[in-house]
């Protein structure tokens, strides 16, 4: 390929635009060096670099010199860069020279190279005043017996004048470069240099301190005054090593002023009375303060007496303070100890949980009267227990000692335990201990505590006793008409009482331990031990119980009589091998007696009444050991024991479980 045939190339080429465009536009360079390379052959239309990053600057002058940062291009061409104003800046190879104030046009010119022409980038160059660099200007000490020191100004790279100033001319004041020592302490001398048409302001500060001896001085104590009850208080001065005059104010004038060393009370209230000792000779100032008071009069006030509420589900979660009396119209504020316990918003009080609270109140000022001094009364708060359920249970005589656990409670107290029958259930502390059969009342009762009410709950445990061992039931056999007939009561080691039973009480009934025939058949008997001591009631015995009827004796027929023959009768020879009927009268049989008896005793219990219903007189009936009456009676719950007798003889005896 000739030289004509690169400018053929190039003038048909165009220029893509964006990232795709430098792509294309970079890779059509490669082919193009590529191909110049191996053809050595000049190439006329040479294309235009791509490049950028080169933004308009502003600098200080105190910059100095600057190196000049390219922008970027596709072209390896050198950079040569001019400026428009050589008395605002000069280039030389790639570093700029700030030379003075004012703005120029900077030019970046990037040769031609290879395939690339040359190119122009331009940006504005603002040159400004620059900060001088500031060192030195340390911190110094001096004795307050130099008088009068010279500054020495900061090192600086402007030729701007300097002044100088003093964060406190009580301390030291300053005239040109000198500084006048007034006092001992601490002092901010600040040095600033003016600005030059090159340099801006600058300014730099040090710390001077001033060493002068320190007054050794006494007190200054605080003092309470009553409103109108002096005209003045001349105040004294605290003593002091330094000979140095004391002046005094007062930081609230509306409570009190002062004059010299007199200090008049003007309204109620504090404020700070400052007293300064001035610098004298070697010594340096001091200042000391107290706090004056001016209060009105106390007011007198009545008692306020301790509290106690309750605290449970069902009572007031609150309670209204009474304000102790007094001769001032001032209001009260409360405020309580702890907060867990109760709270306190003006004078009703908001109960918590169970606890004792230290109320507090103050009475504030009010016209001639100042606030009263603090009254406190202790509020407690005793819960009053919530008590759970608690469960009557039953034991048996062998059953070893056990635990008592009482029911739950809101309270966290203990608990003590007593029984109603220690013959039946001893106690010792929690301990139960079975002693005898029967039933107890357990009482359980919890302790009062200071912040706890106490609380009782009771359960009743019975105590079954032991099962008796008893022996058979005889049969027995009996004819209609027989009169009753007395159990023979099974052999057992218990004492109990025997009750029994007919199945078929057509063919017997009882009446207590007598059997009584009412029919004849077949019946089976059941004889039951009651409860007796350290027993309880026996398992059941049967026994077959037969009642034969009346026997039915047949009439004897009356023989016919032979006719006779004479005045005296001659017996007629019978014939051998019969036999000889007498006349026999027929014997009266005896009447067949059945004896059916109407029910006499009914005892029975619903819900907690037990009714007893008898017919026979002299009845006498005893429940739990305490006399009751023939018909109804009212009960407790638990286990109640029923003895019927008649005429002295107990007939019945049962024990009844009245939930």
């Amino acid at each position: 390929m000739d030289l004509g045939d690169n400018k053929r190339v190039h003038s048909h080429v165009k220029t893509p635009t964006g990232i795709q465009g430098k792509f294309r536009r970079t890779t059509f360079v490669v082919v193009l060096l590529s191909l110049l390379t191996a053809s050595s052959i000049s190439v006329a239309n040479a294309l235009d670099p791509v490049f950028s990053g080169f933004p308009s600057m502003t600098v200080p002058i105190s910059d100095g010199k600057i190196t000049l940062v390219p922008p970027t291009s596709t072209s390896p061409g050198s950079w040569s860069y001019t400026t428009d104003d050589p008395t605002i800046a000069t280039v030389s190879g790639g570093v700029l020279t700030l030379v003075g104030l004012g703005i120029t046009r900077l030019t970046a010119i990037q040769a031609a190279s290879g395939v690339y022409t040359s190119r122009v980038r331009s940006a504005s160059l603002r040159v400004t005043a620059g900060t001088p660099t500031l060192s030195g200007f340390a911190d110094r000490t001096v004795q307050i017996t130099e008088k009068i020191i010279t500054l020495t100004p900061p090192i600086s790279n402007s030729t701007g004048t300097w002044r100088y100033a003093s964060s406190n001319t009580a301390i030291a004041t300053i005239a040109d470069n000198k500084v006048t020592l007034l006092d001992g302490g601490d002092v901010t001398i600040t040095a600033t240099q003016a600005a030059l048409p090159l340099w801006t302001v600058a300014s730099k500060t040090m710390k001077l301190t001033i060493v002068a001896i320190t007054p050794v001085i006494g007190t200054f104590g605080n003092i309470t005054l009553m409103k109108d009850s002096v005209a003045y208080v001349a105040m004294v001065a605290p003593t002091s090593t330094s000979p140095g005059a004391w002046t005094f104010s007062s930081s609230n004038p509306a409570v009190a002023t002062v004059s010299g060393s007199l200090l008049t009370p003007v309204g109620l209230g504090t404020s700070v009375i400052t007293a300064t000792q001035a610098h004298s000779g070697n010594f340096g100032s001091i200042k000391t303060a107290m706090t004056v008071t001016v209060q009105a009069a106390i007011p007198t006030v009545g008692t306020f007496p301790s509290v106690s509420a309750n605290f449970s589900p069902t009572s007031a979660k609150s309670l209204t303070l009474t304000a102790p009396t007094s001769n001032s119209a001032g209001s009260w504020s409360y405020a309580s100890s702890d907060t867990t316990v109760a709270t306190v918003q003006g004078a009703v009080v908001t109960l918590l949980k169970p606890g004792t609270s230290t109320i507090t109140t103050t009475q504030s000022a009010a016209g001639t009267y100042g606030a009263s001094t603090p009254l406190t009364m202790v509020l407690t708060v005793v819960g009053v227990p919530t008590v759970g359920a608690w469960s009557s249970f039953e034991k048996v005589i062998k059953d070893s000692d056990f635990a008592l656990v009482p029911p739950t409670s809101t309270s966290p107290s203990s608990w003590t335990f007593t029984s109603s029958d220690i013959k039946v259930i001893e106690i010792t502390g929690s301990n139960a201990k079975v002693v005898g059969a029967g039933s107890a009342t357990i009482t359980a009762t919890q302790v009062v505590t200071p912040i706890w009410a106490g609380a009782t709950a009771q359960i009743v445990i019975r105590v079954l006793g032991d099962i008796p061992t008893v022996g058979s039931l005889a049969g027995i056999e009996a004819t209609m008409g027989e009169a009753p007939i007395a159990m023979k009561a099974p052999t057992s080691n218990s004492s109990g009482f025997w009750s029994y039973a007919s199945s078929d009480k057509s063919v017997v009934t009882f009446n207590g331990t007598s059997m009584v025939i009412a029919g004849a058949g077949t019946a089976t008997i059941t004889a039951t031990q009651l409860p007796a001591g350290n027993f309880s009631q026996s398992n059941t015995v049967q026994a077959k119980v037969i009642i034969k009827p009346n026997p039915v004796v047949a009439p004897t027929p009356t023989p016919t009589p032979q006719p006779s023959t004479s005045a005296s009768a001659t017996p007629q020879p019978t014939p051998s091998g019969s036999a000889t009927v007498q006349p026999s009268s027929s014997p009266t049989p005896k009447p067949s007696t059945s004896l059916t008896l109407k029910p006499t005793l009914k005892v029975t219990a619903i819900a907690r009444v037990i009714t007893i219903a008898s017919t026979k007189p002299k009845t006498k009936v005893t429940i739990d050991g305490v006399s009751a009456k023939v018909g109804s009676n009212a009960v407790k719950p638990g286990a109640r024991s029923v003895i019927v007798s008649v005429a002295g003889k107990v007939v019945y005896r049962k024990t009844f479980s009245i939930k």
